[in-house]
């Protein structure tokens, strides 16, 4: 049966319910009286619980919402009384609800109690939901680790009472990592990626009895879609610490498993250090970014890029910022702006600046061309055009693009520097070819 902690015991946690906004408090009893009236019974479940604990403070808001009941009945009907549009899958018992604007609500996920078996190794799950008495502690059994298994129980009172129907708060305390079960990575071989994530946010370790299963469950990461991997690395990616993460990752195996050719090199680790001082261009995505960082360390291997599935834009990075590299090395030291602008305006923004910086351990010259390129020298503009050009009895030929091409080079190197001076200097090579 679930464990229910002791009102005392409650107290002494670093975070309850009772510390958090009290318009998000209001919201959440308002749900477990929405609940309480459908005789169902609420909880939250998972890393908002864990989170809260540790006492993190409170950023996203993700709430993991787990109903004893009918998971999408309660969705439709707080969406009819309170507006907004709601998803839902039947055969999973899950659903989102999304309110409006104006409501006290954020975004919600809603799952049925349910069980969870896996016909092969990283197959996804066939889902049989489940209700009763211990429905939350056979749910529980489903997780990936003991440190999300801690639920706070919204209805039926006591509100707020927190839930541990694992005994996970031991391992919280000693900050480890424990599958449920010894089939948990081969099960589903993406829990190695997110135990990675927990190493690099929480500074969590892998007990000893759950790491000893991790090797036999690397060959089964083979099995995973392109589109699980990327999104699990996307996950990684975004987190404060990518390269911690990614260094476990490499030290269990699980990267050379993902692909031969990926590795962990060290200057990932001061390069993505770096990167919060780091003023970024307003064009510059900054999950594109860490990914063409993380590229220019492995090879450009078309195989490679198409097992990771990566996004359009995800993979033009990748793909240019070897390039990007060699166009900055190959750059002189005396190299005028009308050059650089030249040699880098073939790349994208993030494989420019992932180049950049992964030369820093060489040289700070990249990064200051790259930067300078990327804030001023791609946005300048000269004072004239086609229609300018038309204006002086020029007739439209390929000749437009070469003067206007020469006057932005002349602009960038500081040879004119007002509206006036370009025109004069426009005119005046007009004059020198004698065309009129």
């Amino acid at each position: 049966m679930p464990l229910e902690m002791e009102a005392s015991e409650i107290q002494r946690q670093i975070a309850t319910l009772e510390k958090l906004p009290d318009s998000l408090l209001e919201a959440l009893r308002l749900l477990a009286q929405r609940a309480q009236a459908r005789s169902a019974a609420l909880y939250i479940v998972g890393g908002f619980v864990r989170d809260r604990l540790l006492g993190l403070p409170l950023s996203d808001l993700d709430l993991d919402l787990v109903v004893v009941g009918d998971a999408i009945g309660l969705v439709r009907a707080l969406a009819e009384e309170f507006g907004g549009k709601f998803t839902a899958h039947p055969a999973f018992g899950t659903a989102t609800w999304y309110p409006p604007p104006e409501s006290p609500f954020p975004d919600l996920d809603f799952a049925t109690t349910r069980l969870e078996t896996y016909s092969a190794p990283a197959a996804l799950p066939t889902v049989t939901l489940i209700d009763g008495a211990d429905a939350l502690m056979r749910d529980a059994r489903r997780r990936d680790f003991s440190v999300n298994t801690l639920a706070v129980q919204l209805a039926p009172e006591p509100f707020g009472a927190l839930i541990d129907p694992l005994n996970a708060l031991p391992d919280l305390e000693a900050k480890v990592l424990r599958t449920l079960h010894p089939r948990s990575f081969t099960d589903d071989p993406t829990r190695i990626l997110r135990a990675a994530r927990f190493v690099a946010r929480l500074g969590f370790q892998l007990a000893p009895e759950s790491a000893a299963h991790l090797p036999e469950a690397l060959p089964h990461i083979a099995a995973l879609s392109g589109e699980r991997l990327r999104h699990e690395l996307d996950l990684i990616m975004a987190e404060a610490q990518p390269h911690v993460a990614l260094r476990w990752l490499a030290e269990q195996g699980a990267l050379a498993a993902i692909h031969p050719r990926l590795d962990f090199d060290e200057r990932l680790t001061f390069i993505y250090k770096s990167l919060p001082a780091l003023k970024l261009p307003a064009d510059v995505e900054p999950l594109t970014l860490r990914w063409a960082i993380f590229g220019g360390t492995f090879p450009d291997d078309s195989a490679l890029l198409a097992r990771l599935a990566l996004p359009k834009t995800t993979h033009r990075a990748l793909t240019e910022v070897h390039r990007a590299r060699i166009a900055l090395a190959a750059l002189p030291d005396e190299a005028p702006p009308s050059q650089i602008v030249r040699a880098l305006a073939p790349f994208c923004p993030e494989a420019i600046l992932a180049a950049a910086l992964l030369a820093l351990s060489e040289t700070r010259r990249d990064l200051k061309r790259a930067l300078r390129y990327l804030f001023i020298w791609r946005h300048v503009q000269v004072a004239a055009d086609g229609n300018y050009l038309r204006a002086l009895g020029l007739k439209p030929s390929p000749l437009f693009g070469t003067l206007l091409s020469r006057l932005r080079d002349a602009v960038l190197d500081g040879v004119v520097t007002t509206p006036e001076a370009q025109r004069n200097l426009l005119k005046q090579w007009i004059q020198e070819t004698h065309v009129t």
